[in-house]
C-alpha cells in the first residue's frame, strides 16, 4: 500500500518531513520546501517501497492490517473482530502501513538527489561564488 502525497492527494509520495508532518510527492516538496529559507530548513527522509505485509498474530495465515495497543499483537480482519468484542472494543488499534523510512546514509545512491537534508538556497550562491 503506497502512502499518498497529502497535498495534491493524487501522486505517490516518496518523502516525510516530520515538521510539516506530511508526506510528499517530489514536485510538492519542492513547492513546499522550495518556497522560503525557513522551510528549506525542514529535513525530510525518504520513504522506501513499502515491506511485505506481515502475517495475523492468532492465524498466522490472513495479512494483518490491524494493531491493538492493549494486545499488543497484530490482526486480520476476522480475527480482530472475534478477539475485539463486549468490553475489548474499546482497545485503541490502528492501521499498520508498513511504510519504512530511509534516512541519509542507510541505502547510498537512492535518495541523493533528493532534498533529504536541510538545505539553504543562499549555500548555492555561496558555492558559485567562491574562486
Amino acid at each position: 500500500m503506497r502512502t499518498l502525497c497529502d497535498v495534491c492527494e493524487s501522486a505517490a509520495a516518496i518523502l516525510f518531513c516530520a515538521a510539516d508532518e506530511a508526506a510528499l510527492c517530489r514536485d510538492c516538496d519542492h513547492k513546499v520546501h522550495m518556497c522560503n529559507k525557513l522551510a528549506s530548513r525542514h529535513v525530510r527522509v525518504g520513504l522506501a517501497a513499502p515491506s511485505d505485509v506481515g502475517r495475523c498474530d492468532i492465524c498466522e495465515n490472513a495479512p494483518a492490517f490491524f494493531y491493538c495497543e492493549i494486545d499488543g499483537s497484530s490482526l486480520c480482519l476476522q480475527c480482530d473482530m472475534i478477539v475485539h468484542v463486549g468490553g475489548k472494543r474499546t482497545h485503541g488499534r490502528y492501521l499498520l502501513f508498513r511504510q519504512r523510512v530511509e534516512f541519509p546514509g542507510d541505502k547510498p545512491g537512492q535518495f541523493d538527489d533528493l532534498a533529504l537534508q536541510p538545505s539553504d538556497p543562499g549555500d548555492k550562491r555561496r558555492e558559485l561564488n567562491q574562486p
